[in-house]
């Protein structure tokens, strides 16, 4: 059995009674109804819930016990964003489509964790959850627009600082952390605008991807980039925070009806991470400027560095600059790039 050495971690010691400990968490939830009851109003006269379930404050309790197991105990006094993405989605799950399959998902996370852990110990909380999710989507458990909501729902609302495009854990330099107590109300806070309807999440793609190899998990986003959809007053508004920004016209419909644009600079230019958000409101979050991304969606980001050339390893484009293509349906004709100067 793994032991991990940070009290920050996934504490796998309790893996083998995961069921037990789940239900023994159940009273510790309680702890956190005051944190609900100052977070959960009822719906203003006139305005429809998407799930009046949902805003029950019988419900999360459960979301607080599964999360008390994730980071090993009721008295862990911190909690990081990637822990809460994974307890976001046991309660997406729960609330959606009822226990049985939020069971079956802790039931894959459990197994994921065992495969995203280091020989140290380290536990790879995200990539195991997004997996999970993976397997529900890909068993016809939840459709696949279901899983990319409960994909948006627990990114959005796992976020504990302003870096709103990465989940990040409790090691290093790039850590995001807080008091477990803090965090759950801004989870559960964002969890009723989310069920109310006055913020919608939209999709995210499950193909968001993040290097193991390095110590920590934000510092080396090598894989591929993810991709959320939402309204274009929610994507204008969520660019607070960059210092940088510009717009850019596509040159026309080219390979598979698409948008596509030959943006000037290259991906570096914008500096190591990039927002990119479409006209419509459809946002994609590159994760690594010098990388060529290639998503199932049609996503297409070439940097425009080295000899132009084709192929996933190739990142050169002929004109020297960024290559992009929209996602396949989407009619957007302007893009605007954000980025830190």
């Amino acid at each position: 059995m793994i032991t991990s050495t940070n009290p920050y971690d996934i504490n796998l010691v309790q893996s083998d009674s995961w069921r037990q400990t789940f239900q023994d968490n159940l009273a510790a939830g309680q702890d956190f109804q005051s944190v609900l009851a100052s977070t959960t109003q009822p719906n203003p006269e006139g305005t429809t819930s998407t799930s009046d379930k949902s805003l029950d404050d019988a419900t999360h309790p459960e979301l607080v016990s599964f999360l008390n197991t994730l980071i090993g105990g009721a008295d862990v006094a911190s909690v990081n964003e990637e822990q809460l993405f994974a307890g976001i989605i046991h309660d997406r799950i729960a609330l959606s489509k009822g226990e049985d399959l939020a069971r079956e998902y802790d039931t894959l996370l459990e197994a994921k964790m065992a495969e995203h852990t280091r020989a140290d110990g380290f536990v790879y909380v995200e990539e195991a959850a997004r997996a999970a999710l993976k397997d529900l989507e890909s068993s016809g458990k939840l459709t696949t627009e279901e899983a990319e909501t409960i994909h948006a729902q627990a990114f959005q609302a796992a976020q504990l600082d302003d870096n709103t495009g990465v989940l990040w854990d409790s090691r290093g330099a790039t850590m995001s952390v807080a008091p477990t107590a803090t965090a759950m109300e801004k989870v559960l806070a964002m969890l009723v605008k989310f069920d109310s309807g006055e913020v919608a999440s939209g999709r995210m793609a499950l193909s968001y991807q993040q290097d193991q190899s390095t110590e920590t998990a934000a510092t080396a986003m090598t894989a591929t980039a993810s991709a959320d959809t939402a309204s274009a007053t929610a994507a204008a508004g969520s660019s607070a925070g960059y210092t940088e920004s510009a717009t850019y016209t596509s040159y026309g419909v080219r390979n598979g009806g698409r948008q596509a644009w030959r943006i000037p600079e290259s991906g570096p230019d914008f500096g190591s991470r990039l927002k990119v958000v479409f006209e419509d409101g459809h946002t994609v979050y590159v994760n690594d400027t010098s990388h060529n991304y290639r998503e199932s969606d049609g996503f297409v980001f070439k940097p425009g560095i080295g000899p132009n050339g084709e192929g996933s390893a190739n990142t050169g484009t002929s004109h020297g600059g960024v290559y992009l293509h929209a996602p396949y349906g989407n009619s957007s004709k302007k893009v605007t790039f954000y980025w830190y100067g």
